[in-house]
């Protein structure tokens, strides 16, 4: 027997509407101020008052200073070392961020392999990041020593070759560098890759693997298209560590042969703490600060994954 709903005067069921949970200020407020405080006190902050001590002539030899405007910036532009900073510093980021990108993506995807011993491979690999930077500056600084004291001459000696001065050659000094912060900074580049290749869906290699695609074939056209957002990441950050990398350089070649290797930042570290002028060397912390912004809105434009309609 049915019953008819009308028949017996039910009331039709209700459209269930999904709304969107409203936004409480206060209970959002409560928790994220603190946090935001913090990091806004620890970056903001300092970057305006750099800004601001860049349009001064604070220098640390004298008691007052004054507004000088763009005068410091001027000086800047105008500097005969400016061109040598300029290539030194675009040659040390440009061959840090590919080396250590394509040496970390490569090292990453060795490490993903199910081999013997990849778990102590893992542990070993992090180690460069884990150690102080001034002091990998300092042991490398050792190694290639001038004197048959140093390993990198004793090495040499085994083969016959006499005594290098490694240093005093501007291209191999520049080259040194690179190599040993390129060789910090790997360690990061894994760990960024490693744990996206771990996050990588199975299927879609399976699937690949039986419609006939080769092994570079699943890499170009599934695996670097799936790590774009990792990559952009990595790239970001390991481009900010060179642009802004002063330890290992400082303590590695001081931006020796003469200004050879001289970076930007080194150039901030010796006119703020050598000459005291700490007004030009906040133009110069600006400066860098807004190189990174450009380079950070370049990469976002190039390696943003593009949403598909």
């Amino acid at each position: 027997m049915t019953t008819d709903i009308h028949a017996t005067g039910a009331a039709p069921a209700r459209r269930v509407s999904a709304r969107r949970p409203k936004f409480r200020l206060n209970g959002y407020f409560f928790f994220l101020f603190p946090g935001v405080a913090i990091v806004l006190s620890m970056t903001l902050f300092p970057a305006l008052y750099g800004i601001y001590m860049s349009l001064t002539n604070i220098n640390l030899g004298y008691v007052g200073s004054s507004f000088v405007g763009l005068d410091n910036y001027v000086r800047f532009f105008t500097s005969p070392d400016l061109g040598l900073i300029a290539r030194n510093t675009a040659l040390f980021v440009a061959c840090c961020v590919v080396l250590q990108a394509c040496i970390g993506l490569a090292v990453a995807i060795l490490l993903n392999q199910r081999l013997p011993g990849h778990q102590i491979m893992r542990s070993m690999t992090i180690l460069p990041w884990v150690l102080p930077s001034v002091v990998v500056g300092l042991v490398f600084l050792q190694i290639f020593g001038g004197s048959r004291l140093g390993f990198g001459n004793y090495v040499l000696s085994l083969f016959g070759i006499g005594q290098q001065s490694w240093f005093s050659d501007p291209v191999l000094a520049m080259t040194i560098l690179i190599a040993v912060c390129t060789w910090r900074g790997i360690p990061f580049s894994v760990i960024m890759f490693l744990g996206g290749l771990q996050t990588l869906p199975r299927d879609a290699f399976e699937a690949a693997t039986i419609d006939g695609a080769s092994r570079w074939q699943r890499f170009r056209y599934i695996t670097l298209p799936m790590l774009r957002p990792i990559m952009l990441i990595s790239v970001i950050m390991s481009t900010g560590g060179a642009l802004n990398s002063l330890d290992i350089p400082l303590a590695l070649t001081g931006g020796g042969p003469g200004n050879a290797t001289e970076l930007i930042a080194i150039s901030l570290y010796k006119q703020s703490f050598f000459h005291l002028d700490i007004g030009y060397g906040a133009t110069i912390g600006t400066i860098m600060l807004i190189a990174n912004l450009v380079l950070i809105i370049l990469y976002l434009a190039v390696l943003q994954p593009r949403r598909e309609n």
